[in-house]
């Protein structure tokens, strides 16, 4: 017995012509139970989604002639979903999840989805969705079938299942998603106290990004005068813009910029809100040459950081922070980011969104992420510190499971073989999946060193396991998406997916990590491939500098390891000592 009920009415001139001939049953319920609604247009093929507990009355008021897009819109059709799940929760959850799925199917045609905006938004900032019973029998019960069995055959989506929405940025870091209590009281909290700066510390995968679209759509809407300037990684420019622009956001006092082409304008700003700040630049010589321009620009030629400048810039700055992605020297030092926000708030946020532990188990994500932390840190202080988030007890047994659908395992023998057939049988049962396998970026005899020019010579192979050829990724920028006919076959580097959630991910880890005589991670630089990762010569006889290039390799391989949805394989080149040390200390067996 289905869960839910339809109710399909045709409207011409804001009267629904249907309504005589239904039930007594289906009258009352129009009238007076919990609907979630759906208006289309067949020729304009505009939709407008929303909720209600009298629809018949909420109909009257959307064509009493005072709401614009009814005017124009031509709806023809509403269809009105009823389900023994609905209550108030699962009514704000349902309308925020269609609205979100049908901007996504809608994804190329800006404008086509409509919403009541002040009422949506106004929720994400209160309600849990967590916190209501039976939100899985929502999801499986009404969104699934409602999209699959009532609004597919109709025509009104043109893509068939939700498993191909799901990954996409439009649905992952959609600004009207419900939020977690965590989050919602965060942004309440930044939303009253416009005079405050914040930095919000999380590990990957704690909703930071989605937070970010909530705080904007938020201010927008709160202030909408308010000059905001959003502050992202260049792989991400193109798509929060286009988020902002498809969830009809595109505010003319919204820029979505880099760092370096907002600080370039030179504006002033009401809120600067920085994505992935750990990674903004500072002085230093190896680096992209505009990085350091900006420091010539009257007004700035004293400033020593990127997020310097831009504490110039903006009244209030709001900074997402990973201590454990800074990943190369030019990003901007611990201590240069502790001084300069020594003044600032500091939030947490600890729901872990990216890893999902498989159902059944005794562990969980926080249990993986919190082992990784102690696996690659435990020798250097960060964990003991107030920079990052960790428990120390930790269930190992996410370590040791040895089951087919174990989150975590490793490979021994030929790595890059067995994470490529790993990752690709899954592919066979789940098409919708996106996995890769990702890389350390180190070098040796068995893999060549990577150049910008090669991207364009699928030719060029970088790792070699006997008859086995792979290369690098062909682009930083979106390459998830690359069109390229080898894009599954390439390896990720650190930089083509930092901040990007995949489902299975294999793991090499190379010899640009060691075990050194004192039985601590160490690593080693004539074995790592980038350059722009490495001081000089001259700046690594300071021990300092040995210390923090070992923390961005170790944060390169946390990166890479807290990137899988479904789960993580590893496979060890040349580096059995790694893989020794690995099994020792999270007591595998």
């Amino acid at each position: 017995m289905a869960k839910y009920s339809v109710i399909e009415l045709s409207i011409k001139r804001g009267e629904l012509l249907d309504y005589d001939c239904l039930s007594n049953n289906e009258k009352k319920a129009l009238e007076l139970n919990n609907a979630i609604y759906i208006y289309r247009g067949t020729r304009s093929k505009k939709v407008y989604i929303g909720q209600t507990i009298h629809f018949i009355e909420r109909h009257k008021q959307h064509y009493n002639g005072t709401e614009e897009k009814f005017n124009t819109a031509d709806f023809d059709k509403v269809l009105v979903v009823f389900s023994v799940h609905f209550n108030r929760s699962a009514l704000d959850d349902v309308e925020s999840q269609l609205i979100t799925y049908f901007t996504a199917d809608n994804s190329k045609r800006a404008g086509a989805v409509s919403f009541d905006n002040d009422d949506v938004i106004n929720r994400t900032g209160g309600n849990s969705v967590n916190e209501y019973v039976g939100r899985e029998n929502v999801a499986t019960d009404v969104i699934l079938p409602v999209w699959e069995k009532e609004l597919y055959p109709r025509e009104w989506v043109s893509t068939p299942t939700l498993d191909e929405l799901r990954t996409q940025a439009l649905v992952k870091y959609s600004p009207i998603k419900q939020l977690t209590a965590e989050q919602g009281r965060l942004i309440s909290e930044i939303i009253n106290n416009p005079n405050k700066n914040y930095v919000i510390n999380g590990d990957a995968g704690t909703g930071k990004t989605v937070l970010l679209t909530h705080l904007v759509a938020s201010i927008l809407k709160d202030r909408p005068r308010a000059k905001v300037g959003v502050v992202v990684q260049p792989n991400w420019e193109k798509t929060g813009a286009n988020i902002f622009k498809i969830f009809g956001m595109n505010s003319s006092h919204l820029y979505v910029k880099t760092a370096t082409k907002i600080i370039e304008e030179g504006c002033k700003y009401d809120v600067i809100i920085v994505d992935e700040s750990h990674k903004l630049s500072r002085r230093y010589g190896k680096q992209h040459p505009s990085f350091g321009e900006v420091y010539k620009i009257p007004g700035f030629k004293k400033c020593n950081s990127h997020l310097e400048i831009l504490q110039k810039m903006g009244k209030q700055v709001i900074l997402m922070y990973d201590v454990l992605q800074a990943i190369r020297p030019a990003n901007v030092t611990r201590d240069m980011f502790q001084q300069l926000t020594a003044g600032y708030e500091k939030r947490f946020l600890k729901t872990q969104f990216r890893i999902q532990a498989p159902k059944g188990k005794s562990y969980t994500s926080d249990d993986y992420v919190n082992g990784i932390k102690y696996l690659l840190y435990k020798d250097t202080g960060l964990l003991s510190s107030k920079l990052t988030n960790y428990n120390p007890n930790f269930n190992r047994e996410v370590f040791s499971d040895k089951s087919a659908d174990a989150y975590f395992g490793y490979v021994t023998g030929k790595p890059m073989k067995k994470l490529f057939d790993w990752v690709e049988e899954d592919r066979n049962f789940n098409p919708e999946h996106i996995n890769r396998v990702l890389s350390g970026m180190f070098c040796c005899d068995t893999v060549d060193k990577w150049a910008i020019y090669h991207g364009n010579d699928p030719s060029i192979t970088h790792f070699h396991e006997g008859e086995f050829h792979r290369r690098w990724n062909s682009t930083q920028e979106n390459w998830i998406n690359s069109k390229d006919d080898d894009a599954e076959d390439q390896i990720g580097s650190v930089f083509a997916v930092q901040g990007i959630d995949l489902n299975r991910v294999g793991v090499m880890i190379g010899p640009d990590i060691t075990v050194n005589d004192e039985g601590k991670l160490e690593a080693d630089p004539d074995c790592h491939n980038n350059t722009n990762n490495k001081f000089s010569v001259e700046e690594m006889d300071d021990p300092n500098n040995r210390y923090e290039f070992t923390l961005f390799i170790l944060n390169q391989y946390y990166v890479l390891l807290t990137r899988g949805i479904d789960g993580i394989r590893v496979g060890f080149w040349e580096n059995n000592a790694f893989r020794k040390y690995m099994e020792k200390t999270l007591e595998i067996e």
